[in-house]
């Protein structure tokens, strides 16, 4: 019984501590893929904070709608 419990208590130290590890790493790759570079200013912004204009069909990330507008201006003149 005694090993039953030591085993049992094992396992559960083993998923606390290796089994998270690989997600981690996931998380941080995916989050490094999902990067932008502001086309104005030239900040990176990641896609979840970033603020999206489209032009013909292509889409932008802003850091800001500032950014955002001056792009669109700049768009206008050309």
């Amino acid at each position: 019984m005694k090993f039953l419990i030591w085993a049992l208590l094992g396992y559960l130290v083993y998923r606390m501590f290796v089994g998270k590890a690989p997600q981690k790493i996931e998380k941080q790759e995916k989050s490094a893929a999902e990067t932008f570079q502001d086309p104005v200013c030239g900040v990176y912004i990641a896609e979840a904070d970033a603020v999206v204009g489209r032009l013909e069909g292509k889409r932008y990330h802003f850091c800001s709608m500032e950014c955002l507008r001056k792009f669109e201006a700049l768009q206008q003149r050309q």
